[in-house]
């Protein structure tokens, strides 16, 4: 059916944009997983072989060799090495030794005010004031720099206090603190690297597998949810939300190619004696009756479905005066063929029908429709029940639904 195409048109748009979105989130949170996963081993391996290197620059603090020896080897590990600057800081806060000659002899509070110097300050941030900074060399410190300190960061800034015994220095039983500025750029890249290739390699699989599922629900699945999300579970046919859904789409396309359509309210007339004579069970048997009789009303593509209790409604792709002749058709037909109970005897249906069309005043918007249709069923009610009422047809003016009737609303 052309409205069962529509619906499963708009469930499987959704359902692609479902694949996408799933597998691109997917993706992206395994890379982030991963990138946060290999930042932190980063991390923690940075900070061992910072250690390492802490070792071996201390060597040169306490070797008892001169102090010249310790000022090159801290130059030879910022040439060779990932390492930016360092720097060996007496107990009163001068620069012993520092792979940047112009650091050497310098007080420790102006080396913080160079521009170069900057990610120095990071270590010292916690000092109280700027006289407290000699104080905090004797605390061991790694602080890494960066958007995400917790997992890395650019640069890897520690402090490590360290005996010192050199050459000539003359200051046994002192103590020094070695300043180190490891650059982790080129790692963060890595890992960065890593965790586009982990993205890349993993959205496909991810949205293959997407796709199987798809499919496995769009062959498998969809049929039966879809039956069960449209389909109302007493009278077989369009519950009230599928109706009103659908009946909308159908509406708006008639509308465009200029087909003229009509809707229709129809009503069980003494509904309630019915199941007060009989019990609920016959009731029940009543409304599938009545469905099978409505559905057969019209062409495949009009739509027919219960709003609920026993009120049912219908969209016919016909003028108002065809759809009168087949809805009063329909009527008589299911009052000559009653309902013949399981326990023996019959039960005989009449309909009340509330026609109104799409040349009326409500146009092709649902809602008038429906309540031009709900006042034209009332209209029939008053007059005995058991008719096909159009205002349409019988009002002087076109579309007009003042006949003289009062419609009376209970």
């Amino acid at each position: 059916m052309a409205e069962e195409s529509l619906l499963k048109g708009r469930v499987n748009k959704q359902l692609w944009l479902l694949v996408a979105f799933t597998g691109a989130t997917g993706s992206a949170l395994m890379a982030l997983l991963a990138g946060a996963l290999v930042l932190s081993t980063n991390a923690n391996e940075q900070l061992r072989n910072a250690t390492n290197l802490e070792r071996s620059l201390s060597e040169g603090m306490t070797s008892y060799r001169p102090l010249h020896d310790l000022h090159r080897q801290l130059q030879r590990a910022a040439s060779n090495q990932a390492l930016e600057s360092a720097l060996v800081v007496d107990r009163r806060g001068v620069v012993l030794a520092a792979s940047n000659s112009a650091l050497v002899s310098m007080p420790l509070q102006h080396v913080l005010q160079l521009p170069a110097e900057q990610p120095l300050k990071a270590i010292f941030a916690d000092c109280p004031a700027q006289d407290g900074v000699v104080a905090c060399l004797n605390q061991d410190r790694r602080v890494f720099l960066g958007p995400l300190p917790w997992l890395g960061g650019e640069a890897l800034v520690t402090m490590r206090q360290f005996p010192l015994a050199l050459e000539g220095l003359g200051r046994f039983g002192d103590r020094a603190t070695l300043i180190t500025v490891i650059d982790l750029r080129p790692q963060r890249n890595q890992a960065l690297n890593f965790v586009l290739l982990v993205f890349a390699a993993g959205t496909l699989p991810l949205i293959f597998g997407c796709l199987g599922l798809l499919l496995l629900v769009r062959r498998k699945l969809l049929p039966e949810l879809l039956n069960l999300a449209q389909i109302d579970a007493l009278s077989g046919i369009f519950n009230r939300r599928t109706f009103l859904e659908t009946a909308r789409e159908v509406l708006a396309k008639a509308e465009r190619v200029g087909v003229p359509c009509s809707l229709a309210v129809v009503d069980v007339d003494h509904f309630k004696t019915i199941n007060d004579q009989n019990g609920h069970e016959v009731g029940d048997q009543v409304i599938r009756h009545v469905s099978q009789f409505l559905a057969g009303v019209g062409r495949s593509n009009d739509l027919v479905g219960r709003l609920g209790g026993d009120e049912f409604i219908i969209l016919l792709q016909n003028p108002s005066a065809k759809a009168v002749q087949m809805l009063e058709r329909t009527r008589q037909q299911l009052q000559v063929t009653p309902l013949r109970k399981q326990e023996g005897g019959v039960v005989e249906i009449e309909l009340s029908v509330g026609v109104a069309s799409t040349a009326g005043a409500s146009g092709y918007n649902l809602e008038a429709l429906m309540g031009a249709a709900d006042a034209a069923l009332y209209v029939a009610k008053d007059r005995g029940r058991h008719q096909v009422v159009c205002l349409e047809l019988e009002s002087p003016g076109e579309g007009s639904a003042d006949d003289g009737w009062t419609v009376r609303m209970a």
